[in-house]
Formats: C-alpha cells, structure tokens, sequence
C-alpha cells in the first residue's frame, strides 16, 4: 500500500512507444521503448530509493494490462526521479532505448 512519502511509477510514465497524451511524462530522450516492471526495479534499487514492486494491478488507462508498477521514495520532484530512472534503465540497456 502507498505511504506518503513514497510515489508511483507505472511503466507508461517511460514508454517511449507512447505519447504525452497516452501517460508518458518523460522526455523521448528519458525514456525507453515497452520498459518493464522489473527494469524499472532495478533502476531505482540502483538509485538508492528503496522500491517495492507491486503485482496484479493496471493502470487505468489501461486497464487490461496487470503488470503492476513499483513504489519508490519521494525525494524530490516526481519527473525529477522519472528522468533518472529512465536515463539508468537505458544505461542498463547498454545506451539503448
């Protein structure tokens, strides 16, 4: 359950298959394509934000889609850490979006 120092970050936040209109909140240059629950994990584990997976839920535009999203810390502006996450999921990806 979300604490209120703790913010959500869905997997279309950093889509870079989606468009602003669609949920994306990162720059095309922060984000990455079809980005993954678990890669998301990882990637603010490495930023030292203590995150927590959660299963079996959908974002509500899309609702068919139970993958889940990943709570992390609140330390700072949420597309602050949107931008760092996804600028280290790509370097996890070996400079590739």
């Amino acid at each position: 359950m979300k604490e209120k120092h703790q913010i959500v970050i869905w997997p279309v936040y950093l889509d870079a298959n989606k468009a602003r209109n669609e949920g994306r909140l990162t720059p095309m240059s922060c984000s990455v394509k079809t980005p993954r629950v678990m890669e998301i994990f990882k990637a603010a584990e490495k930023l030292g934000l203590h995150p927590e997976h959660v299963t079996g839920k959908a974002h509500p535009a899309a609702w068919a889609d139970k993958s889940g999203y990943v709570l992390v810390d609140n330390i700072g502006p949420k597309t602050d850490l949107l931008r760092r996450i996804g600028t280290e999921i790509i370097r996890m990806r070996g400079g590739k979006q």
